[in-house]
């Protein structure tokens, strides 16, 4: 009988075990899904900086997100531009763009890319180290080919979209200090870009 009493306290025993570890599993496994999920929602949500390469250069400028549309002007402007954290990237006019650039000794913001129309969604400001000459990015950044919706130039700087890498297809071009709320059949379509003085680039 004591055997027996021994036999069922052990089994007893294994069974709760497997129940706690079977239960430990799945805890971890709904908790990298989770962070998966979180992850992906937090970069769909990114404010990017990416400097334009100069005229010539082939490669693909790299890119660097934040969490919020003021912390990347603030990077793009080595600091020197603190937006009030909730500020939505539509209200940045190109007047505004043009008075940041005002400091020659800054660095110079040459256009702002928006994922969506109207200038929502998560936005890709494009910088160089001085004002508007000819300059380029053969390929976009990882994460936003055939991603514009809509473009704000700065004052002195126009803009050339192109379907293709590598400045291949067809265009669309926007002047200086110019609003592009709706690139229209050209929606998600740029694969590089370029900057010059004048359209087009």
């Amino acid at each position: 009988m004591r055997r027996q009493l021994l036999l069922i306290s052990a089994l007893s025993g294994l069974l709760l075990y497997g129940s706690a570890a079977a239960a430990s599993a799945a805890s971890t496994s709904t908790g990298h899904s989770s962070a998966h999920a979180s992850s992906g929602h937090a970069s769909s949500g990114q404010n990017c900086v990416a400097q334009a390469e100069p005229d010539g250069s082939m490669v693909q400028p790299p890119v660097t997100c934040y969490a919020s549309f003021s912390a990347s002007i603030a990077a793009a402007t080595g600091g020197r531009i603190q937006l009030p954290a909730r500020t939505a990237p539509a209200s940045v006019t190109s007047a505004e763009i043009a008075s940041w650039n005002a400091d020659p000794s800054s660095t110079f913001i040459l256009s702002v890319d928006y994922k969506d129309a109207n200038f929502n969604g998560p936005s890709l400001t494009w910088t160089q180290t001085q004002s508007c000459g000819s300059f380029q990015a053969a390929a976009m950044p990882n994460g936003w080919n055939d991603i514009v919706s809509s473009v704000v130039t700065s004052t002195g700087c126009a803009n050339t979209l192109y379907k293709n890498v590598n400045f291949g297809g067809t265009t669309f071009s926007i002047s200086r200090n110019s609003t592009v709320a709706s690139l229209g059949s050209f929606n998600d379509q740029t694969s590089s870009e370029k900057w010059c003085t004048s359209r087009p680039c």
